[in-house]
């Protein structure tokens, strides 16, 4: 798989596995089919996938967050009619939403959504 998306992704898989989610299959893709981009499929247990990419050349934080936000739609699909689906739960409301990604100082953070009080950077969930 391609150096730059895999480092990308290795934050996001480890907050996956330290919050007990699912962790996808991943399979190296030519999706999508642009030169300057790096794609992968996520795949789930019941065959279902979804792609993630990252732009080459880009800051680390920045593709960490693209494929942070692409990593969670994939998270809330896979836990769709098994388990609450707000992953990353929000820790300050943890009925009503989950955290979202954002780029701020230069890092990708998980924020909540509401208070936008950063929670964690990307990677370092508990």
């Amino acid at each position: 798989m391609d150096p730059e998306l895999t480092r990308a992704l290795a934050p996001v898989l480890a907050d996956l596995r330290a919050t007990g989610a699912p962790v996808p299959w991943i399979q190296e893709s030519d999706w999508p089919a642009d030169a300057h981009r790096a794609g992968a499929m996520l795949w789930s247990r019941d065959g279902s996938g979804q792609g993630v990419a990252v732009t080459r050349g880009r800051p680390p934080a920045e593709q960490m967050a693209e494929v942070a936000d692409r990593v969670q739609e994939w998270a809330v699909e896979d836990l769709w009619g098994t388990a609450p689906t707000n992953w990353p739960c929000c820790p300050h409301h943890p009925t009503t939403h989950p955290l979202e990604v954002r780029l701020e100082d230069a890092a990708a953070w998980w924020i909540c959504p509401r208070s936008g009080i950063r929670v964690s950077v990307v990677g370092t969930l508990r």
